[in-house]
């Protein structure tokens, strides 16, 4: 692991003066980076190598001339090992100068680094640029930010003591931005949540003490990645019951006064609890159609497939009045709904009323109210058709496409975004159509 300290070099004349950080101040110096370093010794964290970008400006006026800042650093070159090292950059203002700097800072960082950047004396566009690419380095590199500084300085001013202010809290903020852009577009809570935990962690471990926003916090965490697995793995059976947990915890986070770290969740849960809020509701069927839903519009095909096959087999199941939680009478009514289907997928010029016979003989259904149930599903011939299309795209996605005829990969989206509705509106209808027994 390798300290880096990165800074900016500017071309004004720099007055001396002390800065201060956590309560410890600087010794008298013109340079914000001979003042970090100074304090960030003085805490006891030491840097391996400190880059400074130049451009030819900076590099004429306040970097080569004798007493300028680096002849103040050879102070740590020789007390500390420092190693010091200047990366000429333009003074220029167009795109292609915009790149080269975003390269430099890249090349600068490589794999588990750990940086320190001093944006004082960046200009215009260049803190962005510098945060730009140390989340570009912390994702491709794992680089470690352990801090950025702003030096704050006034000319006119007796006392020539002033604050550094701690910018690290923008890392937090683009944690923030990526870590709720995957979960809004993938519905996969696992970064989300790890993050949550580990800034509760440390904010714990500083504080020595639990309060209740972070309790709250946690268990929103907690509760979400819960909910995120069960959507991921199918648990059609929890899906009501983890939501309810989930817009319980949003219930309480709301409750309590969040700390800065935590407000933008704020914005995440307004939208989060309008997008599941219908999974929780106390009809299964609902609370089932609300989360294959979800799962087509956060990519999650498959288990938007098998979410849908598995409703069809539960709403006959209710229709006849069959255990839930029963696995062979689950399975009688998945028999039922399959022979029913891949007959009518089959029956060529034959009507509904001739196709019957062969239903119901060539699958032994003997049973009075089983046969008359086939009856009903054939009033239904446009779900039918859908759930033969559902069932048949979930076992070729099961299977890997090891089938006659494979079909194309985008194809199931295709499928789901055109029949979702009619397959929701179909279903619906079929499940609230009395049957007589």
């Amino acid at each position: 692991m390798v300290r880096k300290f990165i800074t900016f070099l500017g071309t004004s004349e720099y007055k001396t003066c002390q800065y201060e950080i956590n309560e410890k101040l600087s010794h008298g110096t013109p340079f914000i980076q001979d003042a970090l370093i100074d304090l960030l010794y003085k805490q006891e964290i030491h840097i391996d190598e400190f880059h400074v970008l130049l451009t030819p400006e900076a590099r004429k006026k306040n970097w080569e001339p004798e007493g300028k800042l680096k002849e103040l650093l050879q102070k740590y070159q020789q007390e500390n090992n420092l190693k010091i090292i200047e990366h000429d950059i333009s003074s220029e203002q167009n795109l292609e100068m915009i790149w080269k700097m975003f390269d430099t800072f890249i090349a600068i960082m490589n794999k588990d680094d750990r940086v320190i950047f001093d944006i004082t004396h960046s200009f215009r566009y260049q803190p962005m640029l510098a945060l730009s690419a140390i989340h570009f380095a912390r994702i491709t590199k794992n680089v470690q930010v352990d801090g950025i500084y702003y030096g704050v300085y006034y000319e006119n001013v007796a006392n020539k003591k002033f604050p550094i202010i701690d910018l690290t809290a923008f890392i937090d903020l683009q944690d923030w931005i990526t870590n709720v852009y995957i979960f809004s577009k993938t519905g996969r809570a696992d970064s989300l949540t790890e993050w949550i935990r580990e800034k509760e962690k440390f904010i714990r471990r500083e504080e020595k003490a639990s309060t209740e926003d972070l309790k709250a916090v946690k268990k929103l965490a907690d509760h979400w990645k819960t909910f995120s697995a069960t959507l991921q793995t199918n648990r059609s059976f929890e899906i009501k019951k983890n939501t309810e947990n989930v817009l319980e915890s949003i219930n309480k986070v709301k409750k309590v006064e969040l700390r800065p770290n935590f407000l933008p969740l704020n914005e995440l849960l307004a939208n989060v609890e309008n997008e599941v809020k219908s999974m929780a509701d106390s009809d299964l069927v609902i609370s089932n159609l609300s989360a294959i839903e979800w799962c087509i519009n956060h990519g999650l095909y498959q288990q938007a497939y098998t979410l849908a096959n598995e409703l069809s087999i539960t709403v006959v199941c209710i229709k006849l009045n069959y255990e839930l939680e029963n696995i062979d009478l689950r399975k009688k009514a998945s028999d039922i709904l399959m022979a029913t289907v891949h007959a009518f997928q089959n029956r060529g010029k034959k009507s509904l009323h001739e196709i019957y016979p062969k239903i119901v003989d060539q699958n032994s259904i003997t049973n009075n109210v089983e046969r008359k149930f086939v009856q009903h599903l054939l009033n239904f011939p446009e779900l039918l058709s859908i759930i033969h299309q559902i069932n048949f795209n979930r076992n070729d996605i099961n299977h890997a496409g090891w089938r006659k005829e494979p079909l194309s990969g985008l194809v199931f989206e295709k499928h789901l975004n055109e029949k979702f509705v009619e397959f929701k509106n179909q279903l619906l209808k079929f499940y609230k159509e009395k049957f007589e027994f």
